[in-house]
């Protein structure tokens, strides 16, 4: 169908309506079209058309009517038909300045089937000015829809004051002494101008109601009311043009927060259908309705006068916030800087405390030349902590604030979330520092780092208070330390060279030296967090390639059967153990070979051999499987005597330095180990007498903890584990070496001597 359409925009040219009832779209649930060509001063080969589109299977366009300006805005509207859709239905269009709406404004239906197939309008059956629609149907009857009179109510609203000044209390009832007078007026107007019916209105007024809406509780309530701050009234409205009121008391409510937002207060009107009454042989009478195109609501908002702000009433605040993680030492306020690591704060895992996180806001203007540009009061400041699962608000700590103190921090049922209200306001050039307490109970060794989400909040303009995440990395520290201990006290080299073919037992090689290393874990059980290995740097031969300590066989205690690495440097020769422990006195009278006694009063000469100078070293790695708390390794070994016999014949004593060390091979990359090493000395000494000791340094035994070991996150021996243990003999004054008196200065206590006497006895 094409109907040439009344201007349906503002350029008076007559436009085109076309009907498309076979229209269907496959991937839509569209069925029926009308085409709407707008008129370009009648230039139509570029117009492209606006497409109304019925539902499916409707044949909506069936029917297309010029049914007049039925709401009076100057502007013709258009009905479309749609017989298919349900029992039939037709679709109200209004057109306006910029052309025809697209969505309908009225859906009409009736109650005959095939409502719609045709339409009658833009005549005026009852002759109130407003144009009427008939529809028919396939059936026999026809519906006349009589078109109600459009009025348009202006709506007033005044509050008094207009500004709110907390300072400023009255007796006028509220309990906080401030209070607002509201006024609203109505007035209607409606075409023609002729049409004057008395309208009975209702009329509201209410405050913050999208405030209410968020959960928010409102700051203001109407006279003697304790529900929502809602008040109506109805008004009844003469004629046109005739101004009518209503008029009532707001109450402020006590201690109220939010002093910077202003408070909305609307008004709303809704007209009251009549009871009608219907004269004998006469239509009924039809009651207007409300433009709906006009807004139903008018609204004002009732500003505070503001504190601390500029000229402009409009706060500008600058808030800024810095953070450090903290210790916390037992049930103490006391607080410890986290040490920091590439730049991140690290949390040494050792046992579960609280930690707290240290917070300073500041409200200061960003720049000193221009103090009004930013800085003003921040009303409502606030700061909302976020904690990660592994986290639980536990308390906060006020540090210090300037100029007062107004802070309070209140969590959430399961702690995972505090809201901490600065002031309010936080005024200019404000400031305070606290601390967050948080309990680490739930941290985990899974746990790998802690994020802190922190975000500001003011009600004074700020734009950028975007959320900071206070991040922190999570370190476990394994509480791992070695000790040793050399068995036996003294060891004697001596007797003939016995080349190495000739060997068959470990008892010709040399005197027994066994060493025990003994592991302590004070943390918990290993299990999951990785395998602990106890590196030895064991030294088996000289610089020449001679052998120096033979290794026999390592054993263990506390742990699962130990397999230390590499096998071929255990017992290479495969000579037969020795199962009968022989004291070493013994061992060593069997290797004197008879020569001259040597004299106390020679030269003194001393070496070290130390695997880093003059000895060549293996290392000899021992996996500690089904370490708990505690575990020991021995390695039993045989000093090589025809090596000492060759090389160090000449020497008065020599120390053998023997070094471990614990390093763990972990199972996720935040476990650490602190400094966990030890070295064990070791003093062979030559003998060719039954002279036990020919010196106190020959027969000291030394057990010092090495610093800077070169694996790294090990911990130091505990002191009860580690602590240095000698035996010593004393030689009498007149057997010492005569020294000149240049030497005499520089003569102290050794660490070894627990007392000194000068006497001449032996006891």
């Amino acid at each position: 169908m094409v109907h040439r359409s009344s201007p349906l925009c503002a350029f008076r040219w007559q436009d085109i309506v076309i009907g498309a009832p076979q229209y269907f779209d496959r991937d839509g649930e569209v069925g029926g079209a009308v085409y709407v060509y707008m008129n370009q001063q009648g230039r139509w080969k570029n117009v492209k058309p606006i497409r109304l589109n019925g539902t499916k299977d409707s044949m909506f366009g069936i029917a297309v009517k010029n049914i007049g300006d039925i709401n009076q805005d100057g502007y013709p509207d258009l009905a479309v038909g749609a017989p298919y859709d349900g029992n039939g239905k037709v679709f109200i269009y209004h057109g306006s300045a910029s052309g025809i709406n697209t969505k309908p404004t009225q859906v009409l239906e009736g109650n005959s089937r095939f409502f719609g197939y045709s339409i009658a309008g833009n005549m005026d059956l009852d002759r109130n000015s407003y144009p009427d629609v008939a529809v028919g149907s396939l059936s026999d009857s026809v519906t006349i829809f009589r078109s109600r009179p459009v009025i348009n109510i202006q709506k007033t609203i005044t509050v008094t004051p207009n500004r709110l000044d907390l300072r400023q209390k009255t007796a006028c009832g509220a309990p906080s002494g401030i209070c607002l007078k509201v006024k609203a007026c109505f007035e209607y107007t409606a075409k023609p101008a002729g049409y004057n019916p008395s309208i009975s209105i209702v009329g509201t007024l209410e405050a913050e109601k999208e405030r209410r809406k968020s959960g928010l509780s409102s700051r203001v309530q109407f006279r003697n009311q304790v529900a929502e701050p809602k008040y109506t009234k109805q008004i009844t409205l003469s004629r046109q043009k005739q101004k009518a009121c209503m008029e009532e008391t707001l109450w402020l409510q006590e201690n109220i927060r939010d002093k910077l937002r202003p408070i909305p207060i609307t008004a709303s009107v809704e007209i009251q259908d009549p009871s009608t009454r219907r004269r004998v042989n006469s239509l009924p009478e039809v009651f207007p309705i409300l433009n709906s195109n006009e807004p139903k609501t008018v609204h004002t908002d009732v500003h505070f006068l503001k504190e601390g702000c500029g000229d402009d009433n409009v706060c500008n605040s600058n808030l800024k916030l810095e953070y450090k993680f903290c210790t916390r030492e037992g049930n103490q306020d006391k607080f410890s800087y986290l040490p920091i690591q590439k730049g991140v704060p690290e949390l040494v895992l050792k046992d579960q405390k609280d930690i707290a996180l240290e917070i300073t806001v500041t409200n200061s203007p960003s720049d000193p030349k221009n103090p009004t540009r930013d800085g003003d009061d921040a009303h409502e400041a606030k700061l909302i902590a976020t904690f990660p699962d592994t986290l639980t608000y536990s308390a906060y700590r006020e540090l210090k604030a300037f100029p007062e103190k107004q802070l309070s921090c209140v969590a959430n049922q399961n702690g995972s979330q505090a809201d901490c209200e600065l002031g309010n306001p936080f005024k200019r050039n404000s400031s305070v520092t606290f601390y967050l307490i948080l309990s680490t109970t739930e941290v985990t060794f899974d746990t790998t780092d802690l994020d802190i989400n922190l975000k500001l909040e003011t009600t004074s303009n700020q734009d950028n208070l975007a959320p900071i995440t206070a991040s922190a990395k999570v370190v476990i520290e394994l509480l791992l330390s070695v000790s040793g201990v050399a068995k036996p006290s003294q060891v004697y080299f001596g007797g003939t060279v016995l080349g190495e073919q000739a060997m068959k037992s470990e008892d010709e090689v040399g005197s027994l030296i066994e060493y025990e290393f003994r592991v302590i874990n004070l943390g918990k059980p290993l299990k999951n967090l990785g395998t602990a290995t106890l590196n030895i740097q064991w030294p088996k031969e000289i610089s020449n390639g001679k052998w120096l300590l033979y290794l026999v066989k390592v054993e263990s205690k506390g742990l699962e059967k130990i397999a230390c690495e590499p096998r071929s440097e255990i017992n290479p020769l495969n000579l037969k153990e020795s199962h009968n422990s022989r004291r070493k006195r013994e061992i060593a009278e069997k290797q004197i070979d008879g020569s001259k006694k040597f004299s106390l009063f020679a030269e003194r000469k001393y070496q070290t051999l130390n695997c880093s100078v003059n000895v060549n070293c293996v290392n000899i790695r021992c996996p500690l499987r089904g370490l708990d708390s505690k575990a020991s390794v021995l390695l039993r070994s045989r000093l090589w005597n025809s090596t000492f016999l060759e090389e160090y014949s000449k020497m008065n004593y020599l120390d053998i330095l023997v070094r471990a060390s614990i390093d763990v091979t972990a199972a996720t990359e935040n476990i650490k180990l602190p400094h966990a090493g030890t070295q064990v000395r070791r003093a062979p000494v030559r003998t060719r007498s039954k002279t036990p000791c020919p010196g106190p340094r020959m027969c000291c035994l030394g057990l010092i903890p090495q610093h800077g070991d070169p694996c790294g996150f090990f911990k130091r021996s505990r002191y009860d584990e580690s602590i240095p243990r000698y035996q010593a003999v004393k030689i009498p004054k007149e057997e010492r070496e005569i020294r000149d008196e240049k030497y005499n200065d520089h003569l102290e206590k050794k660490q070894w001597i627990t007392r000194w006497n000068e006497n001449e006895s032996y006891s």
